[in-house]
């Protein structure tokens, strides 16, 4: 138990204080100090330090202090309190830190080291942030071309809908592929063609243009026809050993992005696909 207790932040002699005063009553220090088996003087230290904490009452008789251990519900409570205080006050103390150090980032690397190309590779939670971040900096628009993989969701990303507040655009061209799962009364299930319609309606009716493609030849992304970020997919390759790479070159960006609309003008439209979907009904 003195071990479990120093686990949670006692100091060696206030978890033999505190575990002695908790398995009695009301105790002068002396009981304590003996039950604990270290020094008296030691003792009034932590117990002080107990009462300004709100651990233990002090019960002053004509002869002697006596202390009583309060309901462990509520010192429970107060470390729980405690710990969370304190998680979240460093918490601030790292974002401000970072908040206020991120102007510096390279800002004294030799120009011969700069490039505009990254490298971004394996299982790697970079992906996503560095996605978001290009999201969060676009202005004018996003093009994506890209394939429903996994578990789909149907809520509209805060940063794409903060795009879309700033005037932006984005089009998109999937591929015409039920292959992905999405959260259908609260379970994840396979999808039918009519599903993959609704889903794009409703990405439609936020503001996303859509077209289908029978298949994406490659994951990517163009912003504000500036910067393109690639995701590399083949089928033959494990998700741990593939890449992403991002490239902040404008005349290349240019090129992709007449490459994008190449697909873009010849692939169907969302009520092509609902004519689709119709007549294999009937």
């Amino acid at each position: 138990m003195l071990e479990k207790l120093e686990k949670v932040g006692f100091s060696e002699y206030e978890a033999k204080v505190f575990f002695a005063l908790y398995q009695g009553s009301v105790m002068s220090a002396a009981e304590i100090a003996k039950d604990a088996k270290i020094p008296r003087t030691s003792v009034y230290q932590v117990l002080r330090s107990f009462a300004e904490k709100g651990y233990c009452n002090e019960i002053s008789t004509p002869t002697k202090q006596l202390f009583e251990i309060i309901d462990s519900k509520i010192i429970e409570d107060k470390f729980r309190i405690e710990i969370e205080s304190d998680y979240e006050k460093k918490i601030q103390q790292l974002k401000n830190c970072f908040d206020e150090i991120k102007p510096f980032y390279k800002t004294k690397q030799p120009s011969e080291f700069k490039t505009d190309v990254e490298l971004i590779k394996g299982h790697n939670l970079q992906r996503e942030f560095k996605f978001l971040e290009l999201v969060r900096k676009s202005h004018r628009g996003i093009m994506v071309m890209n394939r429903f993989r996994g578990n789909v969701s149907t809520q509209i990303d805060a940063e794409v809908k903060k795009l879309f507040e700033r005037g932006g655009y984005i089009k998109s061209i999937y591929e015409n592929s039920t292959d992905f799962k999405l959260k259908i009364n609260d379970k994840w299930q396979s999808v039918t063609k009519e599903d993959l319609i609704r889903l794009c309606e409703m990405f439609s009716s936020q503001g996303e243009e859509i077209r289908f493609i029978e298949e994406v030849p490659q994951i990517l992304a163009v912003f504000d026809e500036k910067i393109i970020y690639i995701s590399l997919f083949d089928e033959n390759t494990p998700s741990k050993d593939s890449s992403d790479i991002i490239i902040k070159n404008k005349r290349f960006a240019r090129f992709i992005t007449g490459l994008f609309n190449i697909y873009w003008d010849k692939a169907d439209t969302l009520e092509s696909l609902k004519m689709e979907a119709l007549k294999s009904v009937i």
